[in-house]
């Protein structure tokens, strides 16, 4: 029997949603969309913080910043109308980059790990490079299957 939990690198959740056009109206139930699709927040889920923070973090990136936790927080004030638990913040920020869709350089965060990219390339080449080393493992691991049934 393997030990199947030691095995498990990262996973990756990707749902399929419908966009109808009251969606695409208001940014608050596009990052909601974005969170749900990404996998990022289970339907009926209310993780405001985790909105905020994904609102804070898109809006440097589209400023062409890399923020600190401190500007992260102070924007998420500034969202919301109330200081976040740092704590928080910081929880969100770390499942995040545990996720590979952030990551930390020098004290300051972008998606992914070169700023300039447009946020859409981003996940696209996120998700591509995950699904294709998933997607050779599949591969290699059917084929042997398949011959462990020819012999």
């Amino acid at each position: 029997m393997l030990p199947e939990s030691s095995l498990i690198k990262s996973e990756i959740t990707i749902r399929e949603l419908a966009l109808p056009e009251d969606v695409k109206l208001a940014k608050k139930s596009l990052l909601r969309w974005l969170a749900l699709s990404l996998g990022l927040m289970l339907p009926n889920e209310s993780r405001r913080l985790l909105l905020d923070v994904l609102d804070a973090l898109i809006y440097f990136h589209v400023k062409n910043q890399t923020p600190t936790t401190k500007e992260i927080i102070s924007k998420i004030e500034e969202i919301s109308g109330k200081p976040p638990y740092p704590k928080a913040v910081y929880y969100h920020l770390l499942k995040l980059k545990e996720i590979g869709l952030i990551s930390r350089k020098k004290g300051s965060y972008l998606f992914g790990d070169a700023p300039g990219k447009k946020l859409h390339e981003v996940l696209r080449d996120f998700y591509v490079s995950k699904m294709s080393h998933i997607l050779k493992n599949l591969d290699e691991a059917t084929i042997k299957l398949e011959e462990s049934y020819r012999l």
